[in-house]
């Protein structure tokens, strides 16, 4: 029995010592070594770990790229009616050189048909310009008239006021 003790003895003074003599191996608690990590073991060896930074650097690339995907969109979006625009404006720019085109024509064609009839009356006017016509003719012989009777009137006012001098 006593041999029995001192195999115990030694064995138990071994492990110490070995437990000792190795202190990177962290301490033995709770059925584990423990170096000091979160739940007795260590997080940069552990799996899970490795996993769920990869789960979150993708989901960041994954909203990176979800992000650039909607920024190019929203600037292609915006060229697009940037190019819309544009063409509008185009379009109504043309359309108002049409139509003040339009215009000119339509009112230099109404000028020349204008001078047309002018030139036309004149030469016809120049026909009949010796040919009075008839109420004319009477509306100058009162006129005369309406004239000789003021002279008339004028002269014997004169002629009255002579006298009387």
């Amino acid at each position: 029995m006593t041999i029995k003790t001192m195999i115990v003895f030694i064995t138990t003074a071994i492990l110490t010592v070995g437990c000792v003599a190795f202190p990177e191996d962290g301490v033995y608690r709770q059925g584990g070594y423990y170096s000091g990590g979160y739940g007795g073991y260590n997080s940069g060896y552990d799996r899970r770990y490795e996993r769920n930074n990869e789960r979150n650097r993708w989901e960041r690339e994954r909203a990176y790229r979800l992000q650039q995907a909607r920024l190019e969109q929203q600037r292609r979006q915006q060229q697009i009616d940037r190019d819309r625009r544009q063409r509008d404006w185009q379009h109504r720019a043309k359309q108002e050189h049409l139509d003040r085109q339009r215009r000119e024509r339509e009112q230099s064609r109404l000028q020349q048909i204008q001078r047309h009839t002018w030139q036309q009356r004149q030469q016809q006017g120049s026909i009949f310009q010796n040919r009075m016509k008839p109420w004319e003719s009477k509306s100058r012989n009162w006129e005369r008239h309406e004239q000789r009777r003021d002279n008339d009137k004028k002269r014997d006012r004169r002629r009255d006021e002579n006298q009387k001098d």
